[in-house]
């Protein structure tokens, strides 16, 4: 991640900020440019080139239609889009949810009981999102399917990434259901406080989609099925506290080897 310094911000953007602002980096981000502004609760990101922008915009679409769904995502504050240095430049401000991402908890939390309802809690969270109606204007125009749009929005994922996108949409119905989805359910992505899950965070990816696909970043970063022996029957049982169809059911138990409660 390219560090984010207080006098590279543009004057729109420290408009939206306190005078004078301080950043400090967090521990987290990738494709991004992030930091936090000391003092108040307001984080920066800045997205370079014609992708990376384009996702930002994207983001901040997302947070904005969803603003009044009731999932636990940040407050946009502001998005500006500039040219700068023959470089497409996208900077989006956000409010900063409190606490740590779950999996750095997870790092240190070596109580089985204790990692069993974390992943109860991811797969409540999980239901929320895929229960939560899909606005309008999050809706794709063109003609192309869900997975043939994530695949050009992620080619530079790993080849794991792309074989998932692949099995999945290999393994759909012709007439799956597409729900909302967060589009990069990592554990990194979840915000944790106390006992209790603060927010997700990263809604670049959000958008109409094929809930298996959160399912299963949400059991593994990587796309892979080798999950901790407890972690995908604890998410199906928090998972299932929402309704869910049962092609989703099946793909979890096919796929994780245990059964959905009730």
């Amino acid at each position: 991640m390219e560090p984010l310094h207080a006098n590279e911000l543009p004057e729109v953007v420290r408009s939206w900020l306190p005078a004078d602002p301080s950043l400090e980096l967090p521990s987290q981000g990738t494709s991004a440019s992030v930091a936090f502004v000391v003092g108040a609760s307001i984080v920066v990101k800045r997205m370079r080139g014609a992708v990376d922008s384009s996702a930002a915009e994207w983001e901040h679409r997302v947070l904005v239609e969803l603003a009044g769904s009731g999932l636990p995502i940040p407050t946009p504050i502001g998005l500006h889009v500039r040219e700068h240095q023959g470089e497409r430049e996208a900077w989006l401000c956000m409010s900063r949810l409190p606490g740590e991402p779950l999996q750095q908890r997870l790092r240190r939390e070596h109580d089985p009981d204790a990692r069993r309802g974390w992943y109860v809690a991811v797969g409540e969270l999980a239901a929320r999102i895929h229960g939560t109606p899909i606005p309008d204007a999050l809706r794709p125009t063109g003609p192309l399917k869900w997975f043939e749009r994530v695949l050009r929005r992620t080619r530079r994922a790993t080849e794991r990434m792309h074989a998932l996108v692949t099995r999945l949409a290999r393994d759909s119905s012709p007439h799956a259901l597409e729900t909302l989805i967060h589009g990069d359910l990592t554990l990194d992505n979840v915000l944790i406080e106390d006992d209790v899950i603060t927010g997700v965070i990263d809604w670049s990816g959000g958008g109409p989609g094929d809930p298996r696909y959160d399912v299963t970043l949400a059991l593994s970063a990587d796309g892979d099925t080798a999950v901790e022996p407890g972690a995908a029957a604890a998410f199906l049982g928090g998972y299932c506290a929402g309704p869910i169809s049962k092609e989703l059911r099946r793909f979890v138990e096919r796929t994780y080897r245990v059964r959905a409660p009730g």
